[in-house]
């Protein structure tokens, strides 16, 4: 073995053992309930769960009263043309939807492959186009600047700052030249907050695998932004919890409406006195990225999945072209079968089930 492959050997181990991956979580499902005879409503049982895990606590008493799948409004500008987005935590594909009707083709990753499967699923339901990938966030598997918007809700502030920072750069890397990122995350000065759930938070407690919701303050996360991305703002998203949005008035129950109502009521106010937003609970925030020109490399890898999405946008082995290997960065490609993503400078591959790449450093095996 030559210095280069002793060196991705090192790495490779070194994501393997500081990570404690558990690779279990890619295919582990959630624990359903037994679908209630007679059932006939529009929206598939197991996803009605699906929603009620991953929606927040104000869906949790709806489970199975879903008549139809909800839509969300993506709280960014319409775009035109060959845009593409990147949603980091997809769950059951509610944001790839409103990322297709915002213009972009939208790619989503969850480290679960059920709920890739679930996304493109929701998406087909709504006749939307996009893709899914099993994929770790502190190693998003993609060649460098591709995307025009990187977004993720109520996913990365679940996760140790070690992961978020790894996060966070190749967030910067897989953007375009004057492409952006718009991500929420909980505010320890937020209202609530500050009075409840960051208080019981302890840093001394923080295990690097342990899925607890992390809180920081606006100028913490602006001094993590601002070492890695061009530019830092941050807009209002909601008071009275963190995951709160216009929309769930229109689904969640009674009980659940006034605390909903109430939390929109100050984001009124707040996006009217623009003091108020630093007290907010839950924020968006927007960062430019600083890559200044993509390679020649990625530009042409861009030429040809576009020509593929145009020739079969539902195939969802398109997205190879977009990938790269988690453990070397280094181009993949397809085998003739279509049944693995071939690395070829460690001589491995990922595996695909169901035309989903399961790019993950712990399920990559020797060819």
């Amino acid at each position: 073995m030559g210095n280069v492959g002793f060196i991705i050997t090192l790495y490779y181990n070194k994501m393997l053992n500081d990570s404690e991956f558990d690779k279990t979580k890619i295919y582990e499902q959630l624990e359903y309930l037994p679908k209630p005879q007679g059932y006939n409503k529009n929206i598939p049982w197991t996803v009605q769960q699906q929603i009620s895990a991953t929606n927040g606590i104000q869906y949790g008493d709806i489970v199975g009263k879903l008549d139809t799948y909800p839509e969300y409004n993506l709280p960014v500008k319409s775009v035109s043309g060959n845009k593409l987005m990147l949603d980091i935590g997809c769950g059951w594909g509610r944001w790839l939807v409103a990322g297709a009707k915002k213009g972009y083709i939208p790619i989503g990753i969850d480290i679960r492959l059920e709920f890739c499967k679930t996304a493109k699923q929701t998406l087909a339901h709504f006749n939307q186009n996009g893709y899914t990938c099993v994929a770790d966030l502190q190693h998003l598997p993609f060649i460098d600047g591709i995307l025009d918007l990187v977004w993720s809700f109520s996913v990365i502030q679940h996760t140790h700052k070690q992961r978020l920072t790894s996060c966070l750069n190749h967030i910067n890397r897989i953007l375009k030249p004057n492409g952006y990122t718009y991500l929420e995350f909980p505010n320890k000065q937020g209202i609530r907050n500050s009075l409840g759930p960051a208080k019981k938070f302890h840093k001394e407690q923080d295990d690097i695998n342990s899925w607890d919701v992390r809180y920081y303050t606006v100028e913490e996360y602006k001094t993590l932004f601002t070492s890695i991305f061009n530019t830092f703002d941050y807009d209002n998203h909601s008071f009275i919890g963190i995951g709160v949005l216009p929309e769930d008035l229109k689904y969640v129950s009674t009980k659940y409406k006034l605390i909903c109502g109430t939390s929109l009521f100050y984001s009124w106010f707040a996006d009217r006195l623009s003091f108020m937003k630093k007290y907010s609970d839950s924020i968006f925030i927007k960062a430019e990225s600083q890559i200044k020109q993509a390679p020649a490399s990625s530009i042409t890898a861009l030429e040809n999945f576009w020509k593929a999405h145009q020739q079969n946008p539902i195939d969802n082995l398109n997205l190879v072209h977009l990938l790269r290997c988690p453990i070397s960065n280094t181009a993949v490609e397809l085998s003739e079968d279509k049944t693995k993503i071939i690395s070829p400078s460690i001589s491995k591959f990922y595996p695909i089930n169901d035309t989903i790449p399961i790019m993950i450093a712990s399920e990559a095996i020797s060819l």
